[in-house]
Parts: C-alpha cells; sequence; structure tokens
C-alpha cells in the first residue's frame, strides 16, 4: 500500500510543476520584458530536439543497435557519459539554434529568461507534472487491488513485480526530492539560457561550448545514478549546490530598479517654467 500521505505528496509535487514557472514568470516580468512567443519557440524548440530527435537516437543506440546497446549494458560509467552528452548536445544546439533564427530579441536578460521558462515549464510539465499524475494513478491502483488486472496483460509478470515492489516503497522523503530537483531543473535551464544567448548575442560559439559542458556536467551525476554507480543523495547534493549557484546567478542577472529621487534631485530635473 502507498501511503495517504504519499499519494498527498504527488498531488502538491504535480501543482508545483505548474505553478513554479508561472511564479518566476511574474516575477521576471516585473523586471524585464518577456514576450510569449519566445517561451514558446522554448518549449517547441525543447520538444523537438529532446522528446523527438533526442529520443530518436536513443531508440537506435539503446535498443535498434544490439552492439552499441550490449557495450554501453556492460559498461555502466560510458552509459551514463553518452546519456549526458546526449542531452547536452540535442538540447543545447536546439537551444542555440531556436535563439539564432526563431526569437524575438526583447532585450537583456528578458529574451534569454522567457525561452528558458518556455524549455524548463514545458519540461517541468511533461517530466514533473505528468509524470506525478502517472505515478500516483499507479499508486492509486495499487491500493485498491486493481494493478495486475489492469497493467498485468501488458507489460507481463516480471515488470508487474518491479513496478509492484518500487510503488510499495515510495517516501515522502524521495518525493520531496524528486520534486526538489525538477524545481532545480528550471533554474538550471534559465541559467543554461543566459549562456547560450550570449553565444547568440556576442556571435561566440565558445559560450555555446561553455553550455554544453556544463549541461553534460550537469547532468552526469544523474545518469551515474541511473546505472546504479551513486546514490540519490549524492546527486541531490550537487543540484543544490548547482540550484544555490544558479539562484544567485539568476539574482545577479535580473535588472536592478532605478533608486526613486530625492525631492531635491526631483526639483533639480523640472523643466523652467
Amino acid at each position: 500500500m502507498v501511503s495517504g500521505l504519499v499519494l498527498a505528496g504527488f498531488v502538491a509535487g504535480a501543482v508545483l510543476a505548474v505553478v513554479w514557472p508561472l511564479a518566476i514568470f511574474l516575477l521576471s516580468r516585473r523586471r524585464m520584458t518577456l514576450l510569449l512567443r519566445n517561451v514558446l519557440v522554448g518549449a517547441g524548440v525543447f520538444f523537438v530536439f529532446s522528446q523527438v530527435l533526442e529520443k530518436a537516437l536513443h531508440l537506435y543506440v539503446l535498443k535498434a543497435n544490439p552492439t552499441t546497446a550490449e557495450w554501453l549494458k556492460i559498461h555502466p560509467v560510458m552509459f551514463a557519459l553518452y546519456g549526458c552528452l546526449a542531452a547536452a548536445l540535442f538540447e543545447e544546439v536546439g537551444r542555440y539554434l531556436g535563439m539564432r533564427f526563431l526569437v524575438k530579441p526583447s532585450g537583456d536578460p528578458g529574451t534569454a529568461v522567457a525561452y528558458g521558462l518556455g524549455h524548463g515549464g514545458i519540461e517541468s510539465i511533461l517530466i514533473g507534472c505528468l509524470g506525478m499524475v502517472q505515478t500516483l494513478y499507479l499508486a492509486i491502483l495499487l491500493n485498491s487491488g486493481r494493478l495486475d488486472t489492469v497493467l498485468g496483460p501488458a507489460i507481463g509478470p516480471d515488470m508487474l513485480a518491479q513496478l509492484r515492489v518500487t510503488l510499495e516503497h515510495l517516501s515522502i522523503t524521495g518525493l520531496a526530492l524528486g520534486t526538489l530537483e525538477r524545481l532545480i531543473a528550471l533554474l538550471i535551464q534559465i541559467g543554461l539560457s543566459l549562456l547560450v544567448w550570449r553565444a547568440v548575442a556576442r556571435r561566440r560559439l565558445a559560450w555555446l561550448a561553455l553550455a554544453i559542458a556544463a549541461h553534460a556536467l550537469i547532468d552526469f551525476p544523474p545518469a551515474l545514478f541511473q546505472a546504479g554507480l551513486i546514490s540519490t543523495a549524492v546527486v541531490e547534493s550537487v543540484l543544490l549546490i548547482i540550484g544555490a549557484a544558479l539562484v544567485a546567478y539568476f539574482l545577479y542577472e535580473l535588472p536592478r530598479k532605478p533608486a526613486p529621487l530625492s525631492a531635491d534631485a526631483a526639483k533639480a530635473i523640472e523643466p523652467a517654467p
């Protein structure tokens, strides 16, 4: 059985995955110009490059090609390296092309922030919100005793048993850490967008190379966890440090509000009668 507290945590996590991008949008638009077009470009480019093109490569490398699939299976470090490099290359090259040819510049840092909100926002919805809803549905099936009858014929007894064990070991702590990871991921996407926008605005591909390297480095610990080489605690600790650095970077990039004029200064600039 999955506890009611964990079920409530799934609902809260799904809501946060949608509310978090909206909260950052509302905070940012008071300091900069955010165009809806640029948000939509970020979301669309992420979907095409990450969810279509990158997944097509994974389908070939990890399933259709038995040579690469078997080699990566017996070399978990290389599997982790392949995963983080593929994600970095597809997402950052897509980000560069989207910013170079599709966005409408709205001033710094508004162009990059709007794009990052689209890129990270759709990722938060697809992976965070929909992932939470899907797992919540599976947990409800388990609690109601219908998991075997609904999924058994489709996935087979081995996968069903593995799914049951996974659901039975869900905890509110693990769920909270996963939710925190998705919140930090949005800040990461905005930070990477700020880097790539420099590559576009300054016509220097070195900034794009830096973004690719940073993205791969950020994704490497989760990839090692997926390969079973490190623990969740290590991954979350690394992401917390990265998230704190990105919050500081993002706040530093926000345009400063002009200080109010004193009465003497306001009088000095009044037009003469």
